[in-house]
This record gives structure tokens, sequence and C-alpha cells, in this order.
């Protein structure tokens, strides 16, 4: 008897449920014991099946990658829609930042590692386009608002700055507090620092220096924080209280 051809529906809803196996694989361990003899140990596929859908486990961690990075822009974009000024909602996003990474900690070294050449040149070209337009829709986002912000006249763009380097300036703060501060491990320097207050630190500083109004003198920034929280992330917050790791209000 011939292997029973699956669809296309069916090959992507099994692909979605392999790939859920492997992130649960990283949270309960970490990211570099992750290997596809791991995931058939897992999975209630051959690794026959599972070399249908992941070349690698470079793709495998790809595939991981670009799920993340999907959920992000999923809390992105309500992160936008929050009712505020464009500061306000640029604050929002990086809330929505914050909460991800602390609902998903493994996952989020999963996301830089995938930006390793290496990783990239075992993943299937598929992947690879995929991976570029997830982080190309993710980084529209943030381009997009600032352009709002200009128009509103919150922002004055500098002469020799385009959107592309104001966003990387947000995203490059928000990553370095995380990655520094969530793998600390027993570094007597990071002890005392806290996600939350380090992260809005950073924020401040830059947004303030960019001159994004009202600067954080004129505004009190601690009650938005607290306002998106609960209007927009109250799951998500529920859901960090339950876990132990709740979200800090600074």
């Amino acid at each position: 008897m011939s292997p029973r051809t699956i669809s296309e529906s069916e090959f992507e809803t099994r692909e979605a449920e392999l790939i859920e196996i492997a992130r649960s694989l990283v949270e309960k361990a970490c990211l570099t014991t992750l290997t596809i003899d791991k995931l058939v140990a897992a999975a209630p596929y051959s690794k026959g099946t599972i070399y249908k859908h992941f070349i690698s486990k470079e793709d495998l961690l790809m595939a991981i990658c670009n799920k993340c990075i999907q959920e992000v822009q999923e809390l992105f974009v309500r992160a936008l829609n929050f009712k505020g000024n464009s500061r306000e909602r640029i604050l929002a996003v990086m809330v929505s930042y914050i909460i991800w990474a602390k609902l998903h900690p493994s996952q989020l070294f999963a996301v830089l590692s995938a930006h390793s050449p290496s990783v990239a040149a075992c993943t299937s070209d598929e992947r690879n386009t995929t991976h570029h337009q997830c982080e190309a829709s993710l980084m529209g986002l943030m381009n997009q608002e600032i352009g709002k912000a200009i128009e509103a006249g919150d922002l004055e763009l500098p002469e020799d700055m385009n959107f592309e380097q104001v966003t990387f300036a947000m995203w490059s703060a928000s990553w370095g507090a995380m990655a520094l501060i969530m793998s600390k491990g027993h570094s007597e320097k990071l002890q005392p620092m806290v996600l939350e207050r380090e992260s809005f630190t950073n924020a401040r500083l830059i947004l303030d220096g960019f001159g994004w109004k009202p600067l954080s003198k004129d505004w009190d920034y601690q009650e938005t924080t607290k306002r998106i929280a609960h209007e927009l992330f109250q799951p998500e917050i529920d859901a960090l209280e339950n876990a132990d790791t709740p979200f800090i209000f600074i």
C-alpha cells in the first residue's frame, strides 16, 4: 500500500503542531539542547515525516523564530491600537515586547540565534524568505508609527537619520536590556537590574533624546504603562502572575 497523501492544509497543521512541540522543548530545557532527534522523541511522527517539514535543526530553529516574530507582531498591532498619543503607542509596543519575552524567555534567544549566518545557511530558502518577510513586516509597523508621530508634530526626524535608524535604536535598546537581564545568571553587576525598569529607562533616554513629545518631564508615563497593561494585555498580565513572573510596574 502506498503512503497516504495529505493535503496542504493537513501538512501545515502538522507543521504547526511540530513547531509548538519544539517550542515546549526549548522552554523545558534550553535552546542549545534542541535537536531533530529530541523532536522525534517528543512528537507522534517518524523522523522521516519530520524531515519532510524541517531539513535541519537550523531549519527548525528558524521556524520557531518565525512563529515567535509573528506572535510579537500580533502584540504590536494590539499595542498600536492604544488610544493615546504617538509616544504612548510606542510605549505600548515596548510593554508588549516585555510581556512576550517574560512569557517565552528561552524563545527570546531563539529569535537572536536565527540571525546567525550559520543558521541561515542551513535553513531552507523558503523559510529564510519567510523570516525576512516577518522581520520586514514587524519593522514596518514601527516605521509607520514614526511617520504618524512626525505628521502629528510629536517628533522631528534628525536630518541625518531615517525611520529605520530610529526603529533600530528603540529595538536594540529593548533587546539589549532583555538579553542581558534575562541571561544574567549569577552576575553581581546585573543582579540589581529589573527588566521593566531598565527597559523603560532606556526608552525614556532614547525617546527624550529624539525629542519625541510629550517628553518624560511633561507626561505621567507610569500611569500610561498601567493603562496599557490593563486595557490591552490583561490576559497576558494574568498569565505572568500565574507563572509567578509578574509584570513589575515601575
